[in-house]
């Protein structure tokens, strides 16, 4: 590490993250993971530019690493514990590395190995989780062991890591609230770190997404009440942070005004589908203007 600028290692952790987001229809035909393992073999040689973890991090046994584990996937923080001095900033940017390297291995369907790696994500930020520099990895890093779990069916175990985000977040805003920072910003030099509001815009998202996930994990499970009080809530905050797909969200309002029609809550099944017409009719504008702009091209 000492032998390499750090503002190399930082471009290659950028350029990992730009192959990463490639889309699949853009790779060669026989090889439609090609940016993905690009992006892999860079994330591991930025991996191994960090040096090796901590060894009381990295030689937890896995048994305490599993869905049960307490200091994960249950159970809170005791106190707000900050990352300080060169060995703790070492093991949350390895945190981040074994996030992205579990990520690119649940995108190309190899998911025992994308677990692995969330899960060492996780172990390396046991101590970190409710700090302002942790929280968000910590979250994303649950919340995508929740969707490899509902993949696989064994959806408790899925619940167990929502939840877990879930309460995490709460946590965060009541004891410390202020925007955290963002996993990406561990690589980037300080002229470039995000603005408070961003940082807010993009913990929001991600709590967002962890709402979402819960809404479909209750419905598995048969909770309809509980499923509709999270789909609601998602519909509610994608549209106050303009952050959705119109035609998606209006199908999810129009068949969230089932679930209140079978209640007999017809006003709030009219309210949805209001919203829901409303929310649709973005699309035929977005189209037309798109239609306009390429007929003047």
């Amino acid at each position: 590490m000492a032998n390499v600028p750090w503002a190399e290692v930082c471009e290659k952790f950028q350029a990992a993250l730009a192959l990463s987001r490639v889309e699949l229809h853009k790779n060669p035909e026989k090889e439609p993971y090609k940016s993905k393992y690009s992006a892999r073999a860079l994330l591991e040689e930025v991996k191994a530019l960090l040096g090796p973890a901590p060894e009381d991090e990295d030689e937890r046994p896995e048994a305490e690493d599993g869905p049960g584990a307490g200091d994960h996937a249950l159970g809170l923080p005791a106190e707000v514990v900050e990352p300080e001095g060169p060995v703790a900033q070492r093991a949350v940017r390895l945190a981040v590395i074994e996030f992205h390297l579990g990520v690119n291995h649940i995108d190309t369907e190899e998911l025992s190995a994308g677990e692995e790696h969330l899960v060492k994500c996780l172990r390396l930020l046991r101590r970190y989780r409710l700090s302002h520099d942790c929280v968000s990895l910590c979250i994303q890093a649950q919340n995508n062991l929740g969707i490899l779990w509902s993949e696989r069916e064994e959806i408790e175990t899925a619940q167990a890591y929502l939840e877990s985000s879930e309460a995490l977040y709460n946590q965060y805003m009541k004891e410390v609230g202020s925007p955290p920072l963002d996993p990406t910003e561990r690589f980037l030099p300080e002229e470039e770190k995000l603005t408070e509001q961003e940082r807010s815009k993009r913990f929001e998202k991600v709590y967002t997404h962890n709402l979402y996930y819960l809404a479909q994990v209750y419905q598995h499970l048969e909770m309809f009440e509980k499923a509709a009080h999270y789909c609601h809530s998602t519909l509610k905050r994608q549209l106050e942070h303009n952050a959705y797909h119109p035609i998606e969200w209006a199908i999810n309002a129009a068949t969230l005004s089932q679930f209140y029609i079978n209640k007999l809550c017809f006003m709030e099944a009219r309210h949805c589908l209001s919203a829901a017409n409303v929310i649709f009719g973005q699309t035929g504008k977005i189209s037309a203007t798109e239609d306009r702009q390429h007929r003047r091209a």
